[in-house]
């Protein structure tokens, strides 16, 4: 009470008038003037914050909505697509971003891009949906939003036609613009009441959408064709295809992962060093392995075409089937990694894969792809023929060798010129196989014998009393 009684005196005017206020007092009434000053601050910035985003906004849903307004005066609902990106306009000093989104919606209730579904649904509206942000906006988690769907101005689905929606991606997921798609009966089909097509269907759209209307039902063969682009098959350079069945009044799907190629150099018989004066064998398949399955293409020299799977290649030479997806003829004695492991006294012999190499989008592998091979000598003479030919054998002739059953023949060419004996380097997948001499490059009569073959470093190999020569890939660590 005494205390309040005291504070209470000093603030009086006779206080004031006899001595001045301490320096505390004077801090502490700052200090209060001072909180009170920033709540008034921080309300007033707050509130101008709030009228100028709510001022902004407002522009922004003017803006969506504008843009919707436009979308519903476009006569052909099909050229109404995704925007490639924001697309930006100044209004007030302030610079809006509108992105544009499109789906269609189908007769199942899907909202998907092409309509692509696999009911055979067929498409009634597409959804547009306009979404703006602008510089500054607090909250960038909320955009301004107006969407609505376009009805096309005339029909698009016939009860006594079908519909082919064609869908093209590349290999991370982008849509592919201006694929050129064409569409044709499959042929040899028994029955096909598919009718070639009178009208050449668009290239793909920015969402890499191609659409064929109103198309006789049957089987069909649908293409997409681009220069350089490889289809996820690797069946051929510049073109994939797809065979479907369109029935009357629903739709048919055929989505392509269809992307640029990427360049494959290839280091064969990586593994003997220095490849100086090896021969390799003309016509030689190489095997590229990735978890989307093997494909096998021939050496030329020259980089191979390849489709550009993030997660990359392992070459191998020769052809490779795996017994996961052949229930027949199978080959994996081109395998290192399908070589179970060997003890030999202290040492343990494994096989192991080269390395795996990957390629982006139309570019060349950054290093050439490591492809190990078996390389021996074995001296010849011309007595028995010009040419050297190799012949796969499918027993399993080696402890470990996993085996093949895929026929594969190579040959050297003409290469034995003297009648002196005369030393060869040659290199062939691994596995088991048999040489022969001869006066063509099929000839398979004159058989060399083993005895004098010899493994050149990073090979070992295996011979057996009928000639067979194995070439071991395990090694060790």
């Amino acid at each position: 009470m005494n205390v309040f009684r005291s504070f209470c005196h000093r603030l009086s005017p006779i206080a004031r008038s006899e001595s001045g206020l301490t320096l505390i007092e004077i801090l502490v009434a700052m200090t209060i003037f001072g909180i009170i000053s920033v709540g008034i601050a921080a309300g007033v910035t707050a509130s101008l914050v709030n009228v100028r985003d709510s001022r902004n906004r407002e522009t922004a849903l003017n803006l969506a909505a504008s843009q919707i307004d436009l979308m519903r005066s476009v006569k052909d609902v099909f050229s109404v697509n995704d925007t490639a990106g924001p697309t930006n306009t100044v209004v007030g000093g302030v610079t809006y971003h509108l992105t544009r989104t499109t789906n269609w919606v189908t007769s199942s209730g899907g909202n998907n891009a092409c309509g692509a579904n696999g009911a055979g649904a067929t498409l009634l509206y597409k959804r547009v949906t306009v979404k703006v942000t602008w510089d500054g906006m607090r909250n960038s988690a909320v955009p301004a939003v107006a969407d609505t769907l376009l009805a096309p101005k005339s029909r698009i689905n016939d009860p006594t036609k079908g519909t082919i929606l064609v869908h093209v991606f590349g290999v991370g997921g982008a849509d592919k613009q201006d694929i050129v798609v064409n569409a044709a009966p499959t042929p040899g089909v028994p029955g096909n009441t598919a009718v070639a097509l009178t009208v050449t269907p668009s290239n793909t759209d920015i969402q890499g959408c191609s659409y064929i209307l109103k198309v006789t039902p049957g089987t069909y063969d649908v293409t997409v064709s681009k220069a350089g682009y490889i289809g996820a098959d690797n069946v051929m350079l510049g073109s994939d295809t797809q065979t479907i069945g369109v029935g009357a009044g629903a739709s048919a799907s055929a989505s392509f992962q269809f992307d640029n190629a990427g360049l494959f150099p290839t280091a064969l018989a990586s593994n003997a060093g220095a490849t100086t004066g090896i021969l390799f064998p003309s016509g030689l398949d190489l095997s590229f392995l990735n978890s989307f399955g093997p494909s096998v293409t021939s050496y030329t020299g020259s980089a191979i075409a390849r489709h550009p799977f993030i997660d990359g290649y392992t070459v191998l030479a020769g052809k490779y089937i795996n017994p996961a997806v052949s229930s027949s003829a199978t080959c994996l004695a081109i395998d290192p990694q399908a070589w179970p492991s060997k003890t030999v006294g202290a040492n343990t012999y494994t096989g192991k894969r080269p390395v795996v190499v990957a390629a982006q989008p139309g570019q060349s592998a950054p290093t050439p792809a490591q492809v190990g091979m078996g390389v021996f000598t074995v001296v010849l003479n011309n007595a028995n023929g010009a040419y050297i030919n190799a012949v796969a054998q499918s027993a399993i002739t080696a402890s470990g060798n996993p085996g093949c059953q895929v026929a594969m023949s190579y040959s050297f060419g003409s290469v034995v010129a003297s009648s002196t004996n005369t030393t060869f380097k040659l290199a062939l997948p691994w596995g088991s196989w048999k040489l022969y001499q001869g006066t063509t490059n099929t000839a398979t009569t004159n058989q060399v014998g083993n005895s004098g073959m010899t493994a050149v470093t990073g090979t070992t190999i295996v011979k057996d009393s009928s000639n067979v020569l194995t070439l071991d890939p395990r090694t060790t660590p």
